[in-house]
């Protein structure tokens, strides 16, 4: 193949993105940290006033998605934060980059870097400052699920059963210093201090479920965003996430979207209000007919369209439910499979009416219903005797 050249026709600008990123630091980053990395990039030569809003508005993320995104680069010694003198945030530096021939630093505890204390802090006159007073993470033993790993939509899992935490089970998990930033950013989003009662489902998902953070901190913005702002909610999503395999954020993310997409069809389809939050209940069931069943939006879709003509005005998502299972006993994969059940359904139905039809030609005789009741016959004397005499005069 013959070699060939990139050039550019116009006066655009560039940003210069070190090598070593390209080649070692992009292969482990998610997309969305390695959007957020090089904008950064294209906003170190720009002398506009800069916000995490406006970073976010640009991506049409939320500013949660953005911090997330600026903790990782930190955690991986890509950048660094900048404080004044009194504890507050200055800046964002861009840090050199090495290639793997250098012992990079172990991950940081960057949410306690953005959690500073601003009155432990006055002194602090930048980042590094702040760096050296930050301890290593403990590395702290979790006990093992009881459930083998499997792919998202597959096998469901297999539950580990919720540990009696003990005071001093409680205790030593707050002596955790990944555990209380998470109860910190639990608090946070919640707008109120966790409860004694709300830290065994705080732990059970940490501790038992092994949620990582990037996972646990979606798990409570997905809850947050939906209202939902108590640990016993919280805990029966994290177990649904578990029974479905979910082990990372992208995934959760995957489904929550398509969860959202197929609810939007279902809700118009059934002339359900949108603007309202999807219940916990109505996710199990589209999680079960998109995952369990295997349905695809558009045969969800027919399902709607088929419990409406049924039921105009009283149809429900478990009506939609009932018909679903019947095709999924019937091994529906396609519209096409749908149809061939209608039509044999229909053929069905017009063979059972022609054998209810009985032979042969009906009298009208035969069709008069003759009435029993004794004032019915006196009635029908009366009026006869009646006529006799009109006659006779």
């Amino acid at each position: 193949m013959k070699t060939i050249t990139i050039s550019t026709e116009n006066c655009e600008t560039y940003s210069s993105i070190s090598n070593f990123f390209i080649d070692y630091y992009m292969t482990e980053a998610n997309g969305e940290f390695v959007k957020v990395y090089l904008y950064l990039v294209r906003l170190l030569n720009t002398n506009s006033n800069i916000t995490v809003a406006g970073i976010a508005d640009h991506f049409n993320l939320t500013e949660n998605d953005i911090c997330r995104a600026i903790k990782y680069w930190i955690s991986r010694d890509v950048l660094k934060l900048n404080y004044d003198g009194k504890g507050h945030l200055r800046g964002i530096v861009l840090l050199p980059l090495h290639s793997p021939s250098f012992d990079l630093k172990p991950e940081t505890d960057a949410v306690s870097i953005l959690r500073l204390d601003t009155a432990s802090n006055t002194e602090a006159n930048d980042y590094d400052n702040v760096s050296a007073a930050t301890k290593e993470p403990e590395v702290v033993t979790t006990p093992v699920a009881s459930a083998t790993t499997s792919p998202v939509g597959n096998t469901e899992l297999t539950l580990p059963i919720k540990p009696k935490y003990t005071k001093t089970d409680l205790n030593n998990a707050m002596q955790d210093s990944d555990f209380e930033d998470l109860k910190y950013i639990i608090e946070t989003l919640f707008g109120r201090p966790i409860t004694q009662t709300e830290l065994p489902s705080i732990l059970y998902i940490y501790d038992t479920l092994q949620f990582p953070m990037d996972l646990y901190e979606y798990l409570v913005e997905y809850c947050v965003e939906r209202g939902k702002t108590n640990a016993r909610y919280m805990e029966s999503v994290a177990i649904a996430w578990y029974k479905d395999g979910i082990k990372t954020r992208q995934e959760a993310k995957d489904q929550v979207y398509q969860t959202n997409s197929v609810a939007k069809t279902v809700f118009k389809a059934l002339g359900i209000r949108g603007d309202r939050a999807i219940t916990q209940a109505e996710i199990e069931f589209i999680n079960t007919w998109t995952t369990d069943f295997g349905f695809s939006e558009e045969i969800i879709k027919r399902a709607c369209e088929t419990a409406t003509l049924a039921k105009p005005t009283s149809a429900t998502l478990k009506y939609v439910n009932g018909i679903l299972e019947g095709w999924n006993r019937n091994n529906v994969k396609s519209l096409a499979d749908i149809d061939a059940l209608d039509k044999a359904h229909a053929a069905k139905l017009a063979m059972e009416k022609a054998n209810q039809q009985p032979s042969g030609n009906i009298s009208n005789f035969n069709d008069f219903k003759q009435s029993t009741s004794d004032k019915a016959f006196d009635d029908m004397e009366r009026q006869f005797i009646k006529d006799i005499n009109k006659k006779k005069a």
